[in-house]
């Protein structure tokens, strides 16, 4: 693991923040409360920054939406939510969570003007975030469990694997109370409070049973969740982090498109002369060694490229047109660049057919595929669409439809 700093955001950016600094084996190295955010930055020693949204600062609900396309949720999900969310449901930014067994979608629900005042400030001290959290969200999950952290003037609540609350420690018996009643019957057999060792609590709120335990240390409480597979990631859509630095293979991968394309471009269209083809051909490799020459100036040789080409050729009868290959290099072109500069994914096939490029991916979530499709539609020469995603494992399984705009 890759120590981290972490950086509790408050309500107010014009307090002091809240931070602690984890070490490679995920413990607290160092904490403690500041206001000159460019001294922490000097501190934290370029660590990836890791921001906390209280609870107060975050909506974490959920919403039922009866449509299968991702793009047509993305626009409906602010309007199905809009009885819930204070103020109009232009000044916020809606994040996804993952669908649950249910069908419904979790939804982290946060400020458009509290969150771009709090990236402001911590781009202008160096300190920009690469992931933004729901604390909550932080919080240990057990089975048929709620976890209540105590902390300060505040109290945050997980009550799921995507679902929490929070507000002013003055108001916890009453706001818990009541979210137990309305959960009825399917509410938990035990609310854990952390940190109520000097809180006098009930024994038990709308029949359910609270169990004090001693707290510590908050900060090594929140480190635990920070990795959870359920974590809500704010940061999407145009506030989506800028890509860090990658890893030794990634440069390369927009030649792998080429050479992927190569050996799947398969039109319906008859050429009459092998001859035609293979000067068609030639033009091609010719363009895409310039192409590749001008990403990494260090490749010198597509040989390999060429034989399977050939080989793949010789068993066609029919092939792509010249303005066909010039479509498909231009919208690579576009392509290469979005999928090489990322991460949190991985491109399992690709293939190109009446002017449209499908990509095969393995993302570590929905909503790092979201991510990818806005910052392809992002191109003003591309169209970007996500045709399916099923969750397998730990992962999810999506095709991106990807064509060049009119």
């Amino acid at each position: 693991m890759r120590p981290r700093l972490i950086i509790r955001l408050g309500s107010d950016h014009r307090q002091p923040v809240r931070w602690f600094l984890l070490d490679r084996e995920g413990g607290i190295q160092d904490q403690g409360v500041t206001d000159d955010l460019a001294l922490l930055a000097e501190q934290a020693d370029d660590r990836p920054v890791t921001g906390l949204v209280s609870a107060a600062d975050v909506l974490l609900t959920s919403a039922v939406v009866p449509t299968q396309s991702r793009q047509k949720l993305l626009r409906a999900i602010p309007y199905a939510l809009e009885d819930s969310v204070a103020g109009d449901v232009e000044a916020q930014h809606f994040v996804l969570g993952q669908r649950t067994p249910a069908g419904d979608w979790p939804v982290a629900v946060v400020d458009v003007a509290w969150l771009e005042d709090w990236l402001r400030r911590l781009e202008e001290a160096g300190l920009g975030p690469t992931r933004l959290l729901p604390e909550p969200l932080c919080l240990p999950l057990e089975t048929e469990t709620w976890t209540v952290l105590l902390d300060g003037d505040g109290f945050a609540v997980r009550t799921g694997p995507q679902q929490g609350f929070g507000g002013d420690r003055d108001n916890l018996l009453l706001l818990l109370e009541a979210a137990l009643e309305e959960r009825g019957e399917q509410r938990p057999h035990t609310v854990v409070v952390y940190g109520a060792q000097h809180t006098d609590l009930p024994a038990e709120l709308a029949g359910v049973p609270l169990e004090p335990r001693a707290l510590d240390d908050a900060p090594a409480l929140l480190a635990r969740g920070l990795d959870d597979p359920h974590q809500i990631q704010l940061l999407t859509g145009p506030y989506a982090p800028a890509s860090g630095q990658q890893s030794l293979w990634r440069p390369w991968l927009p030649a792998a498109i080429l050479f992927a394309a190569w050996v799947t471009l398969d039109t319906g269209h008859a050429l009459t002369e092998q001859q035609q083809m293979r000067n068609e051909l030639a033009e091609l490799e010719s363009r895409n060694l310039e192409l590749l020459r001008h990403i990494f100036p260090e490749a010198t040789s597509l040989q390999a490229a060429r034989t399977r080409v050939d080989n793949r050729l010789a068993q066609l009868r029919g092939g792509g047109t010249a303005a066909d290959s010039d479509r498909l290099l231009e919208t690579l072109e576009a392509v290469g660049p979005v999928l090489a500069g990322g991460e949190g994914f991985r491109l399992t096939g690709l293939s190109y057919r009446n002017g449209n490029l499908e990509l095969e991916l393995t993302v570590s979530d929905l909503q790092r595929l979201d991510r990818l499709q806005q910052e392809l539609d992002a191109n003003e020469q591309l169209q970007a669409e996500v045709r399916s995603a099923r969750a397998e494992d730990e992962a999810v399984q999506g095709r991106l439809l990807v064509r060049r705009g009119s």
